[in-house]
């Protein structure tokens, strides 16, 4: 069901997208439809153990992906991903979060039960998102580099992600002001 979502959201997204370009090239149409072949692309991890999480303290992880090694820390209630924002893949995510809360868990905002691999999953690609869409030299797009996978922010969504840490509103007027932007960033997420 929430693979069915997530689909479900990304046809949103991607149908908002073609709106806002409306009048584009042919040429721009026709990448659009190339890259939303795309969308369910995997990089061939398949498992937790695929990434090779390891610690020396329990504290301090890297874990290997694409052949590059990202450093997480566990402190307390929260798993931090340094540079999370370079891995985009919806699934590799899932498996990633899985890999983590596997090793510790992060409690849900309530306190009282923990937070699943998808919700944490869903959390680091609104975070994504917002580094992606945030102005450079912004503070928060640089907050967002790395995610905090923490009980406060479960459930938060891109645009309370955004209004929050930015203090507008995110609006159809702000998406069709950075649909060159936004072009950009899709061009560099499914390449």
């Amino acid at each position: 069901m929430k693979m069915i979502n997530r689909l479900i959201f990304t046809s949103i997204l991607l149908g908002t997208l073609v709106f806002a370009l409306t009048g584009c090239s042919d040429e721009t149409e026709s990448r659009l439809k190339e890259l939303t072949g795309h969308l369910l692309s995997s990089s061939g991890i398949n498992s937790p153990d695929d990434i090779n999480l390891r610690s020396g303290d329990g504290s301090y992880y890297t874990f290997t992906y694409k052949g590059e090694d990202y450093e997480a820390e566990f402190l307390g209630d929260t798993w931090t991903i340094y540079n999370s924002c370079q891995i985009k893949n919806a699934k590799d995510i899932l498996i990633i979060c899985r890999a983590l809360s596997e090793e510790h868990s992060v409690p849900s905002r309530d306190r009282e039960s923990v937070r699943t691999p998808e919700d944490m999953a869903f959390e680091w690609e609104q975070h994504n998102l917002a580094y992606e869409q945030l102005p450079e030299g912004n503070h928060w797009r640089e907050s967002s580099r790395n995610v905090d996978l923490d009980p406060d922010d479960q459930g938060k969504t891109f645009k309370e992600i955004y209004e929050e840490r930015t203090g507008e509103e995110l609006n159809l007027d702000t998406v069709i002001e950075h649909k060159d932007k936004i072009k950009e960033k899709l061009r560099e997420l499914f390449e």
